[in-house]
């Protein structure tokens, strides 16, 4: 666990975040950032200090069984926990919660600081089914847990904040969105070039072998079409079988520009006309409303994570899961549809999404109760 401190002007508060930070760039990281960013604009005189449980690797597999390295990762994290600790003080300690297999980790941060009397937010990045902590007897010693937090902040209201009512108290309950800086992402859609982008993991579960899959399908009606792919690799095994496949199909499509972030990754969003989101496993993407606040018509998955954020916009249309013909229909028939494709841009772009502002007021209220 990497501990450093950002410096702030004026130290009259200190704030703990305890969670990953990138590398990897991936959704509870760079929520991590998103939310920090949010603090210093609220609140320029507070202090933040970083307890960064991420080991620190370009490319990570989330989904592979957990071996002796991740055991002692583990162990140092909660060795480097005990010595801050000991050695700093906060006025507020900040966890990123997922419940999965890292959550006996956070169970063991959450326990120790309310047991010290602090003051505990919790980041929940949670769905409401699927994971390991959210069924049966587990599900009760995971809400047990993050019930000791004096905030637990969730994805939304209607899915997120409703299941969990179940088992937490209505006041520590606070829904803050997966948020974006809309201004950041707009641009002019008639400037738009005839790009597709697909943003995140590569990994199987991202469905990103579909993807080569379903433009196979098609590369002999559009072989001019351009695929922009921003992220990594989860591993050599899966970027084998996704370059061997492109190799052995001939496929000319996909320009691989790896992590990507700042102005670079906001040019890609303006450029683009489709985004590509084939995802069988997801929280609550946030590149889904990054997608939206960009003009960027959506062929998305049709899993009930998407569902849930996508469905009351008109700027999407969905695929069967796991299905690659399925999808390069799709792909299809909004690259044939070019006044389909406009309508969806337009909509895109005119619709309103939880952003940057409606965060920062959920976030101010809660920095006035407890700072």
């Amino acid at each position: 666990m990497r501990l450093y401190q950002q410096k702030i002007i004026f130290m009259n508060k200190t704030i703990t975040f305890i969670g990953p930070l990138p590398p990897p760039a991936g959704g509870v990281a760079l929520a991590n950032i998103r939310f920090q960013n949010l603090i210093k604009d609220i609140k320029d005189d507070i202090r933040i200090i970083n307890l960064n449980t991420s080991r620190g690797l370009k490319n990570a597999d989330l989904y592979k069984p957990k071996g002796v390295v991740n055991f002692f990762h583990f162990l140092k994290n909660i060795k480097d926990f005990f010595l801050f600790i000991i050695f700093n003080k906060s006025d507020v300690y900040n966890v990123f919660v997922v419940p999965n297999i890292s959550f006996f980790r956070e169970a063991i941060y959450i326990t120790i600081l309310k047991l010290a009397s602090n003051k505990v937010f919790i980041h929940l990045h949670s769905k409401a089914s699927g994971d390991l902590f959210l069924n049966g007897a587990k599900l009760k010693f995971f809400t047990r847990i993050i019930g000791f937090a004096d905030v637990v902040f969730v994805l939304s209201e209607h899915h997120h904040k409703s299941f969990f009512l179940k088992y937490i108290s209505a006041k520590k309950l606070v829904v803050l969105e997966n948020f974006v800086n809309v201004k950041d992402f707009k641009n002019e859609i008639k400037h738009k070039k005839m790009h597709l982008l697909y943003v995140g993991r590569i990994s199987e579960k991202k469905g990103f072998f579909n993807l080569v899959e379903a433009v196979s399908l098609i590369k002999h009606e559009f072989p001019e079409i351009i695929i922009n792919v921003l992220g990594e690799f989860e591993n050599k095994v899966f970027k084998k079988k996704v370059i061997d496949k492109i190799k052995r199909d001939k496929i000319r499509a996909f320009n691989f520009k790896g992590t990507t972030m700042g102005k670079e990754k906001l040019r890609f969003f303006k450029e683009a006309s489709i985004f590509l989101f084939p995802s069988y496993f997801e929280n609550s993407p946030i590149v889904l409303k990054e997608a939206i606040a960009s003009g960027l018509a959506i062929i998305a998955s049709d899993i009930i994570e998407n569902r849930q954020l996508l469905d009351p916009y008109d700027c999407k249309i969905y695929f069967e899961a796991k299905n690659s013909n399925d999808l390069s229909k799709k792909i299809k028939f909004l690259l044939q549809n070019k006044r389909k494709l406009e309508e969806m841009k337009l909509s895109a772009s005119k619709s309103k999404i939880f952003n940057y502002d409606d965060a920062k007021k959920v976030v101010e209220s809660c920095l006035d109760n407890f700072l």
